[in-house]
């Protein structure tokens, strides 16, 4: 199989554009909340189906997570599938709320 890669320059519109200290954050708060382990999780509990947003305010990120039926060939979420992370630039978890926790 041959892979084409895209040239990444200047007029590349990138879908995701995260710096390093947004995607430490993402990686923090998704290995607290999910097992990056084995693939013979079930899907519900796997990283990979789950959708993640981050917003950064100074030396705070805010790491959103989300289950996404989708991912796993389902219509309907799960309750209390998800959380909201406070994470610092130097790593912390600054604070943490599960849903319907």
């Amino acid at each position: 199989m041959s892979v084409q890669l895209p040239v990444f320059d200047h007029t590349l519109k990138p879908e995701v554009d995260v710096d390093g200290y947004t995607l430490q954050a993402i990686r923090i708060a998704a290995d607290d909340l999910l097992k990056s382990g084995p693939a013979d999780l079930p899907c519900g509990e796997k990283q990979v189906s789950y959708r993640y947003r981050a917003l950064r305010r100074g030396d705070i990120i805010f790491v959103r997570i989300e289950f996404k039926p989708e991912n796993c060939g389902r219509t309907v979420g799960m309750l209390d599938d998800g959380a909201t992370y406070a994470i610092g630039v130097d790593g912390r978890i600054l604070r943490r709320d599960l849903d319907g926790g």
